[in-house]
Parts: C-alpha cells; structure tokens; sequence
C-alpha cells in the first residue's frame, strides 16, 4: 500500500483515505464497529469522503444513513464525552426566553437526558428547567462561550424577528417531530397546522399580510413562480437542523381564499438504519424475502402508512457497497448514499416503468420501485425478477390476499407469480404510549399522552411455488395486521381507542374479544 501522506494513505484501488483522525474520533469508530452499528466499509468511506470535503465526521456517517444522530450522540457521551461540546440542539421542550435569561445552551438530547452547558450557576439553571422536562435527566458539560452567544443569538432572532416567521415555523415542526406544516389561508386570517403522530393540530394563527409574506418566502426558497398562483406547484429546498441536512417538499394547491401550502419534512432520523425499530412483529418473515438474491417482494397498505419507511430501511440493510442498488420514486423522499435513486419526471417521459427498463441495461442487483401502479410497470418488475434481479416494491392494498388480487389487476400472469413471489409484508401505523406518563400526557408528549409510532402489520414468507400456489388460491393463515394491533394493545404499547381510530368498524370483533 502506498502513502500519500502522512494524514492519508490509499487503498487498493488508489482511494485516498483519510488517516487524520484525533484519539477521540478514533475511539468513536472503534466503539461504534465493535458494537456492530458501523462495518469496515463504511468507516472507509466516510474517511474519504473526508478526505475531500473537510467535513465533521459525525456529520457525515449521519448524512449517508449510517447512523442515526441520537445514535451518535449516545456514542461520543458513551466514550468520549469532551467531544460533545462543539454540538449544539434545539428543542421545543425549553422556552428560548429561559434559555436566554439562564444564558443556557442545550447540547444534546437523548431519549433520558438533555445535556446542558450555561455560564450560569447549574445548581439555579437546575432549578428553572427541570420542571419543563419532567422525566429526563439533566447533566451538564463545560460551556464554550463564544459558541453560547451565538446559539442564543440564533434563538433571539428566531423568536423575535418576524422575517424569519418560515425558520420559526421549521425549527418548531422539527423539534416536535412533525412530518407535514399545513398553511391555509381563510377569510380573514390564515392557520398554520402540524401532522404530529399523523394527526394535526394547531400550531399558529395570522394576519393575511403576514401569510403573504410567509408564502413569499417559503414558493422563493422552493424555486416556484411567486406570481403565479392559479395551478399548483411542486418545489424543494433544504435546511440544516441539528447537525444533520434535512429534505422540505412542498406543494401548493389553489383554493378559494388562496393558496394552500403543504411542506413535508423529511428528517434523515426518521429513517431507521435497522427495520427492528420499526416495530414489525414478523419482521424474520420480511428478512428472508429481502435476502434472496433474485425475486418479487411486496410493501403494501394505503397513502401515509409507513411503507416508504419500511423501504428505506430494508434498502439501508442491505450491502450498498458490494450490490449495485437502484430506486424509482415519485418523488425520492430520503436519499440513501451509495444507490442510485432517480425521481419520476411525466413531463419528458421519465415513469416508473421507462427508469425499471433503464436500471436493467445498469448492471443492477436490487431494484426498489417506490410504486407499482399500471401494467406496464408491473410487467417490467416481473421481467427484472426473472432475469434475476430481486425486485422491492409497494402496492397500495390492505391484505396479503389483496396484493394477489392487485397484481391480477395488473395484468400480472399468475404462473409468473408461483415463480417469483418472495413475500408480502402489509402495513399501517398506529401511535404509542409515551414511555414517560404511560399515556397520561406529559410536556415530553405534549400532553397527548401518545410519543412515537409503530407499524401494526401481516407478513407471510412464501418459500417456494407450492406456498405462493395457495396464496394464489386463497389458502393461507397468519396473524392479520388488526390481530397485530390488539396485540400491541395487549402488550401494552397503545389503547384500543387508537385501533379503533386507524381502523375503524373492521377493528370491532377483535377489540370486542380484548375486553371479554
């Protein structure tokens, strides 16, 4: 092996590998390989990648999806906690004002403590915040103080300054993880709502001189025709939170007192490295479908039910080094180093079915189709399977007898299917009690008494043709996904009230059962 450097070497291909590495971040990596949540390879390519940008390692093993930033924070406390202190977090859970007149910085926040630093007495900052968290545990770390003005700073004029209404908006949806803003304006005022645990509340009421400012700003930042206001557009942009780069997609839609503004937040986080967290009770089951090398395996359930998640975290599982990964989506929502993901364009022709045709001539292994949703599609996902490519794709059905039936829709022939069926997982979402109050409501849950969601699911693992054969013909027998639910109801993990809010009249006979 030559060296380049004595802060770099090459490996066997001439990649220049960064080896400046400082004793803490050396004890970072090394922590994070022995317990498994980092591989060889993606050391080595964060280390190039380094190499060339510059850039906090930290920052970018969460940007290619190899951790999660919670993940890291964990890490750096867990073997070098002096590293924390260049890190800085905002959370809705403090009040900027008593940040500010506690001259209070917020560091980090794991799921049971939030790590301070304050040029304040600690045992006085303690006394004003611990009330607003009850149920975490503060601790503190030596404050920089130059870094502490200006993260108050940022936090004054986030608070304060009406131009950066949008920031203001963002950094609240965000640090109550939010997955849609909703902007719509009215007669005489307009109401800002957020999507939390898929359920909207809300969030800010305005002026309509205010909303037109704001809407300015938000189709400027987004690239759209400001004057333009009679169709609906589609545009994105970026921000950074936390330490880590996140996706805003965002449509308009003309209305009659203007234009409603819908932003989707596509937080890197929520896109878990590992499908265990997901919470799919035979998740063994969706495994062994995803690992055949070749194949037809199918993420189904209605719009908003998690299924995209679900992809992505089976796609983060897989070997992106070493298998040539392709994804088609409409749009790409969470971008994943390593594969190549293109985005649906009508207006010069570029569908799901025409990106599956180019991805073959593209020397691929794995090709994840955010949606199969005409013949055409589904004919050229059943070709990628037979010529022995494994193919992931979502239906939007609700049972695994139901993903037969759609496929049959679709012009698929079911002699193929016998062949190529792998598995068919089925989904929606259902919240969860926070672990703090246990459903009582707390300021951690924002008195919702609900902090997170889990997918409540059916999934069937068909090993060969004489299985898919009696799918085929409606024999078959798993745990169904309202089955599931009540179970989790049972464990402990959400009410019957959730159930029967997510599925409604067809939850009724099982929850009966639960309550004999």
């Amino acid at each position: 092996m030559s060296t380049s450097s004595s802060s770099s070497s090459e490996n066997l291909f001439g990649l220049k590998i960064s080896k400046d590495l400082s004793g803490p971040e050396q004890e970072l990596l090394a922590y994070l390989k022995d317990t498994r949540q980092l591989d060889s390879r993606m050391i080595e390519a964060a280390l190039a990648e380094r190499a060339i940008t510059g850039e906090k390692l930290g920052f970018i093993l969460t940007r290619s999806g190899f951790i999660q930033r919670r993940t890291l924070v964990e890490a750096i406390l867990k073997v070098s906690p002096s590293g924390i202190m260049g890190e800085q977090h905002y959370t809705s859970l403090i009040p900027p004002e008593v940040l500010v007149r506690t001259r209070t910085m917020v560091v980090a926040e794991t799921g049971k403590e939030i790590l301070l630093a304050t040029m304040d007495p600690e045992r006085q900052v303690r006394m004003e915040i611990e009330p607003l968290v009850q149920g975490l545990k503060l601790s503190f770390v030596p404050c920089n103080p130059d870094q502490l003005d200006n993260y108050l700073s940022d936090v004054q004029r986030l608070e304060h300054d009406s131009g950066n209404l949008v920031d203001r908006l963002l950094r609240m949806a965000m640090t109550e993880n939010c997955s849609d803003v909703h902007i719509m304006p009215r007669h005489n005022t307009y109401t800002v709502m957020f999507r939390h645990l898929g359920v909207r509340q809300l969030a800010h009421e305005g002026t309509l001189e205010e909303y037109n400012t704001l809407t300015a700003r938000i189709k400027d930042l987004s690239k759209m025709d400001l004057a333009e206001r009679r169709i609906p557009q589609d545009g994105a942009f970026q921000t950074e939170h936390d330490g880590k780069l996140v996706d805003l997609r965002v449509a308009t839609i003309p209305a009659t007192n203007g234009e409603a503004i819908v932003i989707r937040i596509l937080d890197p986080d929520r896109v878990q490295p590992r499908l265990e967290g997901l919470g799919i009770t035979r998740v063994a089951e969706w495994r062994k479908g995803v690992s055949r090398p070749e194949g037809l395996c199918l993420i189904c359930g209605p719009t908003g039910s998690g299924k995209t998640t679900t992809l992505n975290a089976s796609v983060k599982e897989m070997d992106r080094f070493g298998r040539a990964i392709y994804t088609v989506e409409d749009p790409v929502e969470y971008r994943i180093a390593y594969t190549g993901q293109v985005n649906i364009n009508p207006a010069v022709g570029l569908d799901f079915s025409r990106a599956v045709r180019a991805f073959m001539r593209a020397d691929p292994d794995v090709i994840v189709l955010g949606e199969v949703r005409d013949p055409d599609t589904a004919r050229n996902a059943v070709k990628a399977a037979e010529t022995g490519h494994l193919v992931v794709a979502t239906l939007h059905t609700g049972s695994i007898f139901g993903a037969v039936q759609r496929l049959r829709d679709l012009q698929v022939p079911e002699h193929e299917l016998r062949h190529l069926l792998r598995t068919v997982l089925v989904q929606r979402l259902l919240r969860v009690y926070c672990t703090h109050c246990k459903g009582k409501g707390c300021a951690l849950c924002f008195n919702s008494g609900f902090a997170g969601r889990t997918v409540t699911s059916e999934c069937a693992y068909f090993p060969g043709e004489k299985e898919v054969t009696d799918l085929i013909e409606g024999r078959g027998s798993w745990p169904t996904m309202v089955e599931d639910a009540v179970y989790k109801v049972e464990q402990g993990l959400t009410s019957a009230e959730e159930v029967e809010r997510v599925f409604g009249a067809e939850a009724a006979p099982a929850l009966a059962k639960l309550k004999r």
